[in-house]
């Protein structure tokens, strides 16, 4: 069962491919950054800092390039938010 959290991530990270994207997706769980919705590796980079800034988290970039869907991106996302959140 989806912890209530990983509701508002999920939306937040859709939200961020969005804006970061230069032209027009329709990201889903299964989509693939590079294969799916085109990404290029600037851009994974600007939706790191974007997911940063709203999240206020820091993504270790060793973790990045085995990151390839939007469901994997939402579960580290949702990982780091926690672990942020626990004393």
């Amino acid at each position: 069962m989806p912890q209530p959290a990983s509701a508002p991530i999920e939306d937040g990270v859709l939200d961020v491919l969005k804006q970061v994207s230069r032209r027009p997706i329709e990201p889903s769980l299964d989509s693939e950054l590079i294969a799916d919705l085109g990404f290029d590796s600037l851009q994974i980079l600007e939706v790191i800092a974007e997911l940063e800034d709203r999240f206020d988290i820091s993504i270790p970039l060793n973790d990045v390039p085995a990151t390839r869907t939007v469901a994997q991106v939402v579960s580290q996302v949702a990982r780091l938010v926690e672990d942020r959140s626990t004393p």
